[in-house]
């Protein structure tokens, strides 16, 4: 993997990076943080980069590290407001959003207030989405409208149950960040049965 230097342009490989301990720390910093947040990180820290020098090592490993420990904490509270879940997949659009609207963002930034007010937002709106499909589920006795629940079998297997209030598709899982695995095409269609019956 070759890496180009934005300042003078300069070409090496990942590898001779790696001979400086503090720049083989960060990568491997990077390397271990939840996807999709490897692949917006650095766009991300450039925001940090003061505007008349280059952003040490060491400092960008202590970022990247706050990072981390944002992204363990699996949910984000501004002041006065209550706290959101906040998978990976937040954050990092949080993140993308900051880089596309860098123009007009006040650099350095000195810390990460601004990415969680961000990822508070798009995690607001995330939470309303699912509360509003629950609501709208229970609103139809937790089943969809004008089905009836029955006894059939699902398939070559007994019928695992209907669906229950606010249980949402394996695949609305994946991608709203409740679970790590993407579902099977299996799974998907066993809970597309469920859902009509």
């Amino acid at each position: 993997m070759k890496l180009v230097c934005p300042s003078c342009g300069l070409t090496a490989s990942a590898e001779a990076w790696l001979n400086d301990a503090a720049a083989r720390e960060l990568l491997l910093a990077v390397a271990m943080l939840p996807a999709p947040l490897p692949k917006t990180c650095l766009p991300y820290l450039g925001l940090f980069r003061p505007e008349t020098r280059a952003l040490s090592w060491a400092k960008a490993g202590k970022i990247v590290g706050e990072l981390a420990r944002l992204a363990a904490e699996g949910h984000v509270q501004v002041q006065g407001k209550v706290a959101r879940p906040c998978p990976p997949r937040i954050l990092s659009a949080a993140m993308e959003q900051m880089v596309e609207r860098r123009d007009s963002i006040r650099r350095p930034l000195p810390n990460h207030n601004y990415l969680r007010q961000v990822a508070w937002q798009l995690a607001d709106e995330a939470d309303a989405k699912d509360e509003l499909r629950i609501k709208n589920y229970e609103l139809r006795g937790g089943r969809p409208a004008g089905r009836e629940v029955s006894g059939n079998r699902v398939g070559d297997g007994e019928m695992r149950g209907v669906l229950k209030p606010g249980e949402m598709s394996p695949m609305d899982a994946y991608v709203q960040g409740h679970r790590d695995d993407k579902p099977t095409q299996e799974e998907m269609n066993e809970w597309s049965m469920r859902r009509l019956l």
